[in-house]
């Protein structure tokens, strides 16, 4: 099936389509529920159990755990030249967070002085995805904001591979953002491990990070007993291109969205149709997937950004110079990336702001994983001076509600 041009009304159609496809069905919520249940009973022995059916066979419960040491060990195998990569990566997220660092917020007005106060949670779990390899630019995604917003207690999972080795490169980036260790295990089992803890692994206060579609329905299930970040689906970019945009440069991020693979999504936008039939040309010759790249006519540029406004996507891509005077009107989108020049892999890895972004639309309302993800917040409030207007305001609305003691415990302390 070749890639065609099509209309705005099949985009509007097609974002629906991907919406509705993204709710999860009563299949895969039985399974995953059955998962955490078994989790909760067994522990470490149930999450072997998953191990053993879809990672490595002839894994043992004392394989799941790779503890601080372990990790620094396995680090020495990264190749030189992939540390100073993830070295600078690590830098250049660390220095964009860092400025994301939540500080007190007073204020003191009338009878009271109030304080709103950040701290640290406790212990956070971070889950890393794994292709043919582990995803080491995810742990530092996930690892820079959590340190910088002071998370003691930082702990990695992530599926192990069938030969059982540690994977240098994920290893060297847990090292990096000081991750305690490493859960070798991913999908609902992982996420239960972390929510309800095992004898290997103690439970978190919250779990952060992207994951198959088993990871994101047991992130739901779950959120009843723990934090989570948003869930995030399948990947999705929406580029915008004018006219001057360079159609190599257009195909090449297309594809590389499209090795996300597992339901990944690249639509390209556009109203000048030159362009789209050229890009439509480079695709089929290269036997690219309809299913995973599409192309759309629009009328203008402006009608171009408001559709993917509609989309609300996980990249916004602005190719061309006359599409990139748009990005203060671009909205609902979990990054942009603005100009010819910037590939949207460049945040996947290297331009400093994160990579787990919300998806499915969820940009609507969802933002990216930052420094404040890692935060609680407490308010704290201190009576002072002269008590009485306060009091009489507060108990007149307590009356009305029927709260007479609510009333009495405010007129007390006037």
């Amino acid at each position: 099936m070749s890639v065609r041009v099509l209309g705005l009304a099949a985009f509007r159609r097609e974002v629906e389509r991907r919406r509705n496809a993204r709710t999860f069905n009563d299949a895969l919520l039985r399974s995953v529920g059955a998962t955490l249940d078994d989790v909760r009973r067994r522990g470490d022995a149930a999450v072997l159990a998953n191990v053993r059916r879809f990672d490595r066979k002839a894994a043992r419960t004392g394989d799941l755990w790779v503890d601080r040491s372990a990790l620094r060990r396995a680090a020495r195998s990264c190749p030189r030249e992939l540390r100073a990569a993830l070295d600078d990566a690590h830098a250049a997220i660390a220095a964009f967070h860092r400025r994301q660092r939540p500080r007190p917020i007073s204020h003191a007005a009338r009878a009271f002085a109030e304080a709103l106060v950040p701290e640290a949670l406790a212990r956070v779990g971070g889950c890393v995805p794994r292709g043919t390899v582990g995803y080491p630019s995810t742990a530092l995604m996930i690892g820079a904001p959590a340190r910088i917003a002071g998370v003691a207690d930082l702990v990695l999972v992530s599926p192990m591979p069938p030969d059982g080795a540690v994977d240098p490169a994920l290893a060297y980036a847990a090292t990096l953002v000081g991750a305690s260790g490493l859960y070798r295990a991913g999908g609902a089992a992982a996420v239960a491990a972390l929510a309800y803890g095992t004898k290997t692994l103690a439970r978190v206060a919250k779990i952060v990070g992207p994951g198959n579609a088993y990871t994101t329905a047991a992130k739901w299930l779950v959120s009843a007993d723990v934090g989570i970040d948003t869930l995030q689906g399948p990947s999705e970019l929406v580029v915008v291109a004018s006219r001057d945009a360079d159609p190599t440069a257009i195909v090449l991020d297309l594809e590389a969205q499209a090795e996300h693979g597992a339901g990944a999504w690249a639509a390209l936008l556009s109203d000048d149709a030159a362009l789209l039939r050229t890009v439509a040309v480079v695709l089929n010759r290269a036997g690219s997937g309809a299913t995973t790249i599409a192309l759309y006519r629009t009328r203008s540029l402006a009608e171009a950004v408001e559709a993917a406004a509609f989309a609300a996507p996980e990249h916004l891509q602005l190719a061309g110079r006359a599409a990139a005077r748009f990005a203060t009107r671009a909205r609902n989108a979990g990054a942009v990336f603005v100009g010819a020049r910037t590939a949207v892999a460049f945040g996947d890895y290297v331009a400093g702001p994160n990579h787990v972004l919300p998806t499915g639309g969820a940009a609507r309302w969802a933002s990216p994983l930052r420094v404040d993800d890692f935060v609680r917040w407490t308010t704290r409030v201190r009576a002072r001076g002269d008590l009485g207007p306060a009091a009489r305001a507060g108990a007149a609305v307590a009356r009305y509600e029927g709260m007479r003691y609510h009333a009495a415990s405010m007129e007390l302390r006037a």
